[in-house]
């Protein structure tokens, strides 16, 4: 079956944050989900997948997150054809500070450069800001509605397996064993006293 790929660039957690939710949404559409730092992924990989999903954060003056600049670096090899991304559909989400100069800079540069290596849009960029008042979620909720109702396509719920609701708690992805470590006593001789000697 189809996965789906969540590829992230976070440099302080938050990007990453979003990946998980939209991993813990795949669970819930009996949805199959990889999510991975971009730096981590194979990038010869791309070419083959169909649906790629890009979360990344935008550091210092406009730059990558660190894991994601090796990432970058590849896309923008001057001898990649410029459609050798033709097979993917993508959606990219930039997380920045509209009160930057170069607000969600990353995420721009990166959503053009998917772009002309041939790939398909399923969403136009979206960028969250921490300066809105609801903060990045006011562009995340939405978008996340949005990017299911285009993934619906690539992922049908099978009819026998209904969405899980969201009042419904997911299955733990860790879990927690714990291991009695009470010391053994063990039968020691008794070591008799040695009788004090009194100084006469």
């Amino acid at each position: 079956a189809e996965r789906l790929l969540v590829l992230y660039g976070s440099q302080t957690g938050t990007a990453q944050d979003v990946a998980e939710r939209l991993k813990r949404e795949a669970r819930r559409r009996h949805v199959r989900c990889r999510i991975l730092p971009m730096d981590s992924y194979d990038k010869a990989q791309l070419i083959h997948e169909k649906v790629a999903v890009f979360v990344c954060s935008t550091t210092g003056q406009g730059d990558e997150p660190e894991n994601m600049r090796q990432f970058w670096k590849f896309l923008l090899r001057k001898n990649l054809p410029l459609d050798s991304l033709k097979a993917l559909n993508i959606a990219v989400l930039g997380l920045g500070d509209s009160s930057y100069a170069k607000y969600n800079f990353a995420a721009k540069k990166l959503y053009r450069r998917l772009i002309q290596l041939g790939s398909t849009t399923l969403l136009p960029l979206a960028l969250g800001d921490d300066q809105h008042e609801h903060g990045p979620d006011a562009t995340i909720d939405p978008w996340m509605k949005e990017l299911w109702l285009k993934l619906a396509d690539f992922f049908p719920i099978p009819p026998e397996l209904p969405p899980i609701g969201d009042k419904t708690g997911l299955s733990p992805r860790y879990k927690v064993t714990f291991v009695d470590h009470t010391p053994q006593v063990e039968n020691t001789p008794q070591v008799e006293n040695t009788p004090q000697v009194e100084n006469t």
